[in-house]
């Protein structure tokens, strides 16, 4: 197929931001299994204090505190497996809509100056409905890319609140006796599952800025796409 280099670099960049998508979703689906483990962990939180009894008065607030952090951290998770869904699909659609974008182009480049039945005006029309697509279909893909980060975007304070509720649980088990060892089991499981959550959140954070620039970029060039002839 014909077309000059830049509708090329374009297409090339749209694949580019698929597979950016793909990636993202699937770094996005490894905080299912951790928002699991939360709500587990936190059970095992309140069955250690439950067993404490009396000793476990101080260390059954914290628990509490443990249940919305995991509560808090399934919500956010919960959101983004919809965005994202939603992101790849557009991401796919825009990948379809230039590839036909470019099948026009390349038709009327060759019709230009031919007499045919059908007019090369035919095609450049075609060119423009679907260049208009492409431009629906940036504009979706940016809303949700702000949707994105704002709902990532509470991730590292989540984090921050776990590692105190771990620093916490391990002074009360400290200072409970026999039943210290299962909260420092709670406490040790916490700081580690926390630590799993900024590591991916990091991961993550950093993709959608890449996906977010590459998106900004296309953007920008957009408005030039019916005139790259």
């Amino acid at each position: 197929m014909s077309g000059n280099l830049y509708t090329q670099r374009m297409g090339d960049a749209y694949n580019t931001i698929f597979r950016q998508c793909v990636s993202l979703n699937t770094e996005l689906h490894k905080l299912v299994p951790l928002a699991k483990q939360m709500h587990l962990l936190s059970s095992n939180a309140v069955s250690s204090a439950a067993r404490a009894g009396s000793e476990g008065d101080a260390f059954r607030v914290l628990t509490q505190d443990i249940q919305l952090l995991g509560d808090d951290v399934s919500d956010c998770i919960d959101e983004t497996q919809k965005v994202i869904g939603e992101l790849v699909t557009l991401a796919s659609n825009l990948v379809r809509l230039f590839s036909n974008y470019m099948v026009y182009l390349d038709v009327h480049q060759r019709l230009d100056g031919v007499e045919t039945v059908t007019s090369a005006t035919f095609f450049e029309a075609g060119q423009r409905k679907i260049a208009e697509g492409i431009r629906s279909y940036n504009y979706k893909m940016s809303r949700s890319l702000g949707t994105l980060t704002n709902l990532l975007s509470p991730i590292a304070t989540l984090v921050k609140k776990g590692e105190y509720l771990a620093v916490c649980s391990s002074v009360e088990a400290a200072s409970a006796g026999e039943h210290g060892v299962s909260f420092e089991a709670v406490s040790s499981m916490l700081r580690e599952l926390v630590g799993q959550l900024g590591e991916q959140s990091a991961r993550q954070r950093s993709l959608l800025r890449d996906l977010t620039d590459a998106m900004e970029l296309q953007q920008h060039n957009q408005g030039r796409l019916l005139y790259a002839r």
